[in-house]
């Protein structure tokens, strides 16, 4: 990218292109183009044209250099804790440096650097950076997720290994050393900047409190202490100063040695008054405009009983959501209501402080932003947030905001006095305008973009603080946006010369050089005033206060107030409140929970906020608060009103998904203060977690790592030991004459029927091996068959022919000569001896090879004796454009001799899997492969089988190789699984990329799920408190493949994985002499994907299940993962059903389910769990599905896995058909469908009433009585009728949304049920799409996981099978839920089961794929269709999916993001289809 500022040759954007594409945005300003807000990111920082001036050269970057009143600084740091006064712009920051790097250089330890924002440790961490390039460091953000650092050890040490400076927040630090993930003693200095702020509960103020000070009068070592501030105190007592040099253990220090240099570089500014008059006797602030009067007036007319929140709470019957009922509709405080409000509040303060025109702008602002912005794709429609959003975009419609003149007009005094200044301001203005409001940073920075006395000679930004509140919506009233780090860059670099901003400017950021400061409203605090007043240092700078009137002291007031706090170090904001004294002292003699380990503390002020995050992370399911909630009461327990005196306590209660022992605690002593008494309660809850393990050592929630030792990350590929050669051991056993053994081995052909009988003998047992095929070419093949009797009669090598050369230079001696020299494995022919005089021994003759052309062989006795196959007799020589490969010298060759046709003797033969389609050879269209003189080619009297069987020799002592590897295997490493069947050794150490007779894809499906299953149960009946947010963090760290692999490794699998391909190419025989002589190395070593070293593992695991179910399974996972202590399935059963609470009542509600399931419970507190949502956290409550649902998910797995598995008709399953299906019968979706299928129907009756008229008939006079005469009469009938009661109407809970979530996605069920049932059972492709359309929430597949966990557990002892897996009464369940049933329909009839956008995929090929959705929210009236589409403000999605660029699928209304790509996805597979059948191209 080439600018103005010069180019790039970086392939990413550095930090002058980023400016250079930041100024070509802000080329046209907001309304400059349309009368509607852009989309897309525009906001303030758009407002700034580019005027003439932007030609200038950006200001060159200042480089600081170290001033006498600096080094003066850094002597007094090195002596001892000082806090630096000096002004802002005085080079505070250089001090920093340089006492780090004098650090640095005298002390192995880091030095630390905090500052109080984020933006102030960005900038500060460039400038430590850039001065200290000899040494790493790091800058620490909270955005850089740093609480998820603590799941995991050693993350904290990997982050500081070789570090030597870090820059971070205030928290950062004093979050790191509490939980003792930093030791304060690897800390050789702390900096604090703006060290003013540390008082109090200042993160660094309790830093040093409760660390430092401890540590130091323990004697241990604490770090060096340097704090900066320009503003040392923040209250108005001189006593401050002194309670800050304590806390900091340091002492104030301001340059008295150089005071004149330190005076002449920090240039003061001019300071100057502008008075603008009283603005609330103006007509333009006091009369509103239409557009306010509307917002008014919409704000009026908001009825609270149509509030969302309102809707909300009617249908939260429980008494917290009844007493919040009473309180809306009593303050009639709801969030639409407040935002209305405030937003008319704003409006009007926007026409008093900036005119008329600013509060139209500001208006429309707001309104044509907040409508043209949407949720995020992701979110719910049907949630309270979107429901208020759709509520205030409805009420602003009705304002009619239009934007207003282009052109600012009408504006207040105030801003044409700013106007005015900044017109007249002198020289190249760099400068600043500080306001109050973040809203006033948007509306004033436009109007200086745009206002012809300022829009060509500034370019404007602006900039705000960032809110770091997790969860917090953000305010649109603010008119916020998110690329003021980018409007700072461009004011250092020049792109900008004004930014209009909030306090955020006020505190460290860099800003140097600016000549100009305006307070457009007065500042806060004499703090505020030192800080904006340094930021004007340049030469001839200015400070301008905006003030009413000449008469204001305001500037005066705040000089003399700066003079004061020079001398003294006082502030005029002190706060010595009386309670928060009292607080402070009752803390003071609270224990502290401390870990003797590890030195990690926690006191009553940090375990409230503790609590919390520990419940945080117990679950990221919806529906749910898991914040922990307090009530507070009397010494007796009574409900204490918080305006009453007297002492109380609090009792927090914590989420359902815990054990009940740890759902309620109470603190434990008595106070005045409600909220202490809620730290009292949350820290004894802290305390009884950290008890009984759920808080670790560090006093962080538990981790998986505190459970089971971390393994470092898995690669692609690994360097691991070369397979195990078991020759150089056959050899040997040669050399020692030991006992041989043969068996008989039979070699048949597939096309015909030669056959032949081999005994195979080898100096040691030979191991069984089952029939495998031997592939010669596309077309033909061959049988390898070895008796199954054991050994043949022992005769020794010497008393039977070795034929293994003779066979062997049949098929390879034209190629090499074949030694006489023993092979490790002997091959004697049974039906006749082999010899090698037998070879090309007959000369050929039509009549000859008439009776031996289909059994012989031909040699061309002049080329090494080279075989051939005979095709025929000519008589003479043939043309040579009939011959597909002539010899050299054809042409020469006589014309009247005889030939011979003949077909060529391949080179490769004997893999063990067919070759692949495209490696089959053209058909030749000439009707002779090869032609060779008649009197140089001799007949073999050996058949040609024999030559057969040489050819196939290597293939069958490589299958013999494979066999005595797992042998080998199975006899030492796995001899204690006992594991019997060698055949599932050979399979599960065999990769498919060896291809072999067999590989592990198949088993290692089956055993991926063993491991999940045995695992998961033996976590759930270890760990009996740890909540399912525990479990499965645990779980999936055992199961991992970077564990797997590590485990094989480990366990020595390396040698014994097959994974090289078997082939002819460079294969040469192997002799004992040769063995004996040279052994192969030891030490040799290969690449293998340590994916397949961990899918071997889980292979093992499943040819142990094969071999001996479960119990048999578990042996061999405790090979692999020995840190675990493993115990049996039907023991982990019996812990787990003898947890469950005897003779809980079943709930009435509940009670039909058993019919339903088909199962009787025999502990009805299992199917009580199993229904109860965590949501659902109330009194008598004792636990939630999560657990059972976290075991019924592996328990469905297994079922599924282990069904797919075993079906063999009419052959089983290929790898990737049993993938496949697992996900198609295993999803969410499918299970949501199902479970809401899965309904009993309880009998009732349908009451119909009709009304038939009757007439008088005594003669009366109908016209005057026509009333009378009329009679009605009602006819009533009743009929039987029945209720739908699906498995999801059983949940327990008590969340209203999840009730409005289930009532949405019962009515989508009822308008797709239909076509997902035909597309299951009678559609030839799986409905991918329309089961996304249905949108079953996680809830409905919970349920039915949480139900089978259920039964197993309940099931205990009641069903055993070979497996000891106890697994019949689920299976029964599963099949009345209909999962087998399905799974049997899609294996029977060949459903397509690949989704769209994995086909697509495939279709596509190399080209790039790209989904293109887009949304718009759907108005239409209320009364419409109930859950139809178009209800009011729902989300439709549109999606364009392209392939190589181009537009090949598009779907329309899609209710949601996946949904519409899947169905994109689905028209573009169909389209692409039907383009290559139309070419005639194959699928």
């Amino acid at each position: 990218m080439a600018s103005e500022h010069g180019s790039s040759s970086s392939s990413e954007l550095d930090e002058d292109e980023i400016l250079v594409k930041y100024a070509d945005e802000i080329e046209t300003t907001l309304s400059s183009s349309s009368s509607d807000v852009p989309d897309g990111t525009d906001s303030d920082l758009g407002d700034s044209p580019r005027s003439s001036t932007s030609q200038e050269e950006p200001r060159a970057t200042v480089t600081m250099t170290a001033r006498a009143y600096q080094l003066e600084m850094l002597e007094e740091s090195l002596k001892k804790n000082v806090i630096v006064a000096m002004d802002t712009g005085s080079g505070k920051t250089q001090v920093a440096i340089m006492r780090i790097q004098t650090e640095l250089e005298r002390s192995d330890k880091i030095a630390w650097f905090l500052a109080p924002t984020v933006s102030l440790a960005e900038q500060q961490f460039e400038a430590i950076r850039a001065q200290t390039p000899g040494v790493q460091s790091k800058l620490i953000l909270g955005s850089d997720n740093v609480e998820a650092w603590s799941t995991k050890p050693g993350v904290w040490d990997a982050v500081l290994y070789n570090t030597r400076v870090v820059v971070s927040t205030y928290q950062i630090l004093f979050d790191a050393v509490t939980h003792a993930l930093v030791p304060l003693s690897s800390l050789g200095l702390i900096v604090i900047d703006e060290a003013h702020n540390c008082k109090g509960k200042n993160s660094v103020a309790r830093l040093m409190t409760e660390h430092y000070a401890p540590n130091k009068a323990r004697g241990l070592p604490v770090p060096h202490i340097l704090g900066l501030t320009a503003s040392p105190l923040m209250t108005s007592n001189l006593s401050d100063l002194e309670d800050l040099e304590q806390t900091l253990d340091s002492v104030c220090k301001t340059p008295s040695k150089h005071r004149d240099e330190l005076m002449a570089q920090v240039n003061r500014p001019e300071m100057r008054t502008i008075p603008y008059g009283d603005a609330s006797s103006l007509d333009s602030a006091v009369h509103p405009t239409p557009a306010m009067m509307r917002l008014k007036n919409a704000y009026s007319e908001l009825d609270i009983r149509e509030d969302p929140y309102i809707q909300h709470l009617l249908t939260d019957s429980t008494p917290r959501g009844r007493e919040k009922l009473k309180v809306a509709l009593r303050t009639k405080k709801t969030y639409s209501r407040s935002q209305m409000e405030s937003f008319c509040r704003r409006a009007w303060d926007m026409c008093e402080v900036f005119g008329r025109w600013a509060a139209d702008y500001y208006i429309h602002r707001v309104i044509s932003t907040f409508l043209k912005d949407s949720a995020p794709p992701n979110q719910a429609t049907d949630d309270l947030a979107n429901q208020e959003r759709t509520y205030l975009a409805e009420a602003f419609l009705k304002v009619d905001s239009q934007p207003p003149p282009e052109t600012p007009t009408t504006l207040s005094p105030k801003v044409r006095a700013l106007l005015d200044a900044l017109e007249s301001h002198n020289g190249n203005p760099i400068g600043i305008v500080f306001v109050k409001e973040r809203a006033s940073v948007a509306v004033l920075s436009h109007i200086l973009a745009t206002h012809p006395k300022t829009s060509r000679r500034y370019r404007v930004g602006s900039m705000v603080g960032t809110s770091t509140m997790p969860g917090r919506r953000q305010d649109f009233l603010d008119l916020s946006h998110k690329e003021y780090l980018l409007a700072l860059q461009a004011f250092r670099k020049g792109a900008i010369n004004l930014v209009v901003a909030t306090s955020v400017l006020e505190e460290g950021i860099d800003v140097p050089a600016c000549n100009l400061v305006v307070c457009f409203d007065k500042p806060d605090n004499l703090k505020s005033f030192i800080q904006r007043r340094g930021r004007a240092r340049m030469s001839a700078s200015h400070l301008y206060l905006l003030v009413e009137d000449e008469s204001d002291s305001s500037s005066r007031g705040w000089q003399k107030l700066e003079r004061d706090m020079k001398r003294k170090y006082e502030d005029d904001m002190r706060e010595n409140k009386r309670l928060e004294e009292i607080e402070d002292s009752e803390v003071l003699n609270y224990p502290v929970l401390r870990d003797e380990k590890t030195g990690a503390q926690i006191t009553i002020l940090d375990a409230k906020s503790h609590l919390e995050h520990f419940c945080a992370t117990l679950s990221t399911r919806r529906f749910v608060d898991w914040s922990p909630f307090y009530v507070v009461h009397d010494l007796a327990g009574n409900p204490v009103d918080a305006r009453q005196s007297g002492l109380r306590k609090a009792t927090v209660h914590l989420p359902v998904t815990l054990a009940p022992e740890l759902r309620t605690f109470e603190s434990l002593y008595a106070w005045s203060s409600e909220a202490k008494a809620c730290k009292d309660a949350a820290f004894q809850a802290y305390a009884k977690l950290y008890e009984v393990g759920l808080v670790n050592r560090h006093m962080l929630p538990l981790r998986d790592s505190d459970l089971l030792r971390d393994v470092e990350p898995r690669v692609g590929l690994a360097t691991v030991k070369e397979q195990l050669n078991p020759w150089p051991l056959v050899a040997q056993a040669w050399r020692d004459g030991a006992p041989t053994s043969s068996r008989r081995v039979t070699v048949s052909s597939h096309d015909g029927p030669a056959r032949t009988e081999l005994e195979l003998t080898l100096p040691v047992p030979v191991p069984d091996m089952a029939q495998f095929n031997l592939y010669w070419d596309h077309k033909s093949a061959w049988l390898v068959r070895m008796d199954t009797d054991g050994d043949l009669p022992e005769a020794g090598v010497v008393g039977r022919a070795n034929h293994t050369s003779a066979l062997l230079s049949l098929a390879f001696g034209h190629r090499w000569r074949i030694q006489e020299k023993q092979s490790p494995v002997c091959f004697t022919c049974l039906d006749r001896d082999v010899h090698l005089e037998e070879l090309s021994a007959t000369r050929i003759t039509p009549q000859l090879m008439s009776k031996i052309a289909s059994t012989h062989l031909v040699r061309d006795i002049a080329n090494e004796n080279h075989p051939y196959f005979y095709i025929d007799w000519l008589p003479s020589k043939p043309a040579v454009d009939l011959i597909g490969k002539p010899y050299q010298g054809f042409d020469e060759a006589p014309e009247d001799a005889a030939y011979v046709a003949v077909r060529a003797w391949p080179k490769k033969v004997g893999a063990f899997r067919p070759p692949h389609s495209n490696t089959v050879p053209v058909p030749s269209t000439k009707p002779y492969p090869r032609v060779l003189p008649a009197n140089q080619v001799w007949a073999d009297n050996i058949p040609a089988i024999y030559a057969h069987v040489g050819m196939l020799i290597p293939a069958i002592t490589h299958a013999v190789e494979v066999h005595l590897v797992a042998k080998d295997l199975l006899d030492t490493r796995l001899e204690r699984t006992g594991i019997t069947d060698l055949s599932l050794v050979v399979a599960a150490i065999s990769a498919s990329a060896a291809r072999g007779p067999t590989d592990y894809e198949r088993i290692e499906f089956l055993g991926d799920s063993i491991l999940k299953f045995c695992t998961t149960v033996n976590c759930s009946a270890k760990y009996l408190k740890y909540p399912e947010g525990y479990l499965s963090p645990l779980k999936d760290k055992i199961v991992a493949n970077s564990r797997l692999y590590r485990a094989a490794l480990e366990f020595g699998l390396d040698r014994y994985i097959i994974h090289k391909t078997f082939s002819l190419h460079k294969w040469r025989p192997t002799y004992v002499e040769d063995l004996l002589e040279n052994p192969p190395s030891a030490t040799e070593t290969r690449r293998l994907p340590t994916k397949t070293l961990a899918d071997v593992v889980e292979a093992l695991i499943g040819a142990a299940y094969i071999s001996g179910g479960t119990s048999k399974a578990l042996a061999c996972i405790s090979l692999f993962i020995p840190e675990f202590e493993w115990c049996s399935i039907e023991h982990g059963r019996e812990v787990l059903y003898n947890e469950a609470p005897d003779g809980e009542p079943l709930p009435a509600t509940m009670r039909p389910l058993e019919s339903l399931v088909g199962y009787t419970f025999n502990k009805k507190s299992l199917l009580v769990e199993a229904m109860t949502h965590p949501s659902c956290n109330g009194p008598g409550i004792r636990a939630s599905l999560d657990r059972l649902e976290f075991l019924g998910d592996a328990i469905l797995d297994y079922i599924v896995v282990k069904a797919l598995f075993s079906i063999s008709s009419p052959s089983p399953l290929e790898n990737s058909d049993l993938h496949l299906l697992r996900t198609a019968l295993v999803n969410a979706d499918i299970l949501g469908f199902l479970a809401m299928e899965w309904a009993i129907h309880q009998d009732g009756f349908d009451v119909v009433t009709t009304s038939t008229p009757t007439f008088s008939s005594a003669g009366d006079d109908a016209d005057a009585d026509a009333d009378a005469d009329a009679d009605a009469h009602t006819n009533v009938s009743i009929t039987p009728s029945q209720t739908r009661l699906p498995l999801p109407s059983f949940l327990r809970h008590a969340s209203p949304d999840l009730g409005l979530a289930q009532r949405a996605a019962a009515l989508r069920h009822a308008r797709l049920r239909e076509a997902i049932l035909h597309a299951l059972w009678r559609g030839p492709h799986y409905p991918w799409a329309l089961l996304c359309r249905l949108q079953a929430h996680k809830f409905h597949s919970d349920a039915v996981e949480a139900l089978l966990g259920a039964v197993w557990v309940d099931s205990v002892g009641g069903d055993s099978d070979g497996d000891g897996d106890g697994m019949a009464a689920c299976e029964a369940v599963a099949e009345r839920i209909g999962i087998l049933k399905l799974m049997r329909r899609l294996v029977a009839d060949r459903v397509w089961l690949l989704h769209p956008k994995e086909e697509l995929g495939r279709l596509a090929g190399s080209r790039e794929v790209e989904y293109l959705v887009t949304q718009q929210v759907v108005f239409s009236p209320k009364d419409g269709p109930e859950g139809e589409a178009g209800e009011a403000g729902e989300r439709m999605f549109r999606c364009e999916v392209k392939v190589g660029g181009v537009v090949v699928g598009t779907a329309e209304g899609g209710l949601s993001w996946e949904e519409a790509r899947t169905r994109a996805a689905e028209d573009a597979c169909a389209r692409l289809k039907g383009e290559r059948e139309g070419e005639g191209e194959e699928f």
